[in-house]
């Protein structure tokens, strides 16, 4: 692990690599959603408009689901420091969970407050925007790298005891553990080279938005089940429960959607360009 999570200081204030990696994995994402986007012809100012909306959007959300699945952490507010740990991010404390709900209302924000936005069918750039997102989850995992955190089981064999099989954490005297991280981030990666096919393949708006869901939140809930930290309520891990939901319902809706049981219509950079008025021949006098 690194030995130091600060990264470098600007003068007092120090910049940690948890803020860094996760900001060069949404700079990631937002490049191939921006470019994939542009293949479809969509406007440039219509796309970072969506951004502009969608990524404070995510982090909100991202940073209010950790605290409430961490109220012993935040609460009670019993002073102005414990309100200030509460919205600061550059210790790290975001759930990806958060993030997905958080980016949708972005998007649905923007569309409704862009009249050039609404265009272009919501579903059609979604699809694009669900498939960028594996490939910022799975490289932003590394901030949980050197955070040291996001980690399972404890493993007590020397013959396990090796990156990325297993991580040492200080917090824990130095003891190995398994590196869920790296774990998840292989599987967001193996997911969004599907996602990257996907999108560029699928002749259904929707199916790619789905099929995002449901891998996340399928490959999440494994993650869930051997994580020392993972929410639970009783005996029962919340996370794992949700997530296992969430997972086979959308993988239902998106089966349903590649059969055409469910009609979402074709993207709309797939459709004959729409005849406009003025590109109707004139009437002869």
């Amino acid at each position: 692990m690194l030995a130091n999570p600060v990264a470098f200081k600007i003068g007092s204030v120090a910049i940690y690599w948890y803020g860094i990696i996760i900001t060069l994995a949404i700079l990631a994402a937002t490049a191939f959603a921006v470019l994939e986007l542009k293949r479809r012809k969509q406007n440039m100012d219509d796309i970072l408009t969506l951004f502009l909306w969608i990524v404070p959007f995510g982090i909100i959300f991202a940073r209010i689901a950790y605290v409430l699945f961490h109220p012993s952490d935040f609460f009670p507010w019993d002073s102005w420091s414990a309100v200030w740990n509460t919205i600061n991010l550059r210790d790290g404390g975001i759930s990806i969970l958060g993030a997905i709900p958080g980016g949708a209302l972005g998007a649905f924000c923007c569309y409704r407050t862009s009249k050039s936005c609404r265009k272009t069918p919501i579903g059609d750039t979604l699809d694009v925007v669900a498939s960028a997102v594996l490939l910022g989850q799975g490289l932003g995992r590394w901030g949980n790298y050197v955070n040291q955190e996001l980690y399972g089981e404890l493993i007590t064999d020397p013959k396990q005891q090796w990156f990325p099989w297993a991580v040492q954490i200080d917090a824990e005297g130095g003891q190995w553990f398994q590196a869920t991280f790296f774990y998840e981030m292989v599987l967001n990666l193996i997911g969004f080279a599907f996602m990257a096919v996907l999108v560029r393949k699928s002749k259904r708006r929707w199916l790619c938005v789905f099929c995002y869901i449901a891998w996340y939140t399928a490959c999440r809930a494994v993650m869930e089940s051997i994580r020392v930290d993972a929410v639970s309520v009783g005996s029962v891990k919340i996370g794992v429960l949700g997530c296992a939901l969430a997972s086979v319902v959308s993988a239902i809706v998106a089966f349903l959607i590649w059969r055409g049981f469910i009609p979402t219509g074709t993207p709309k950079y797939l459709s004959p360009d729409p005849i406009e008025p003025d590109d109707l021949p004139q009437e002869a006098h």
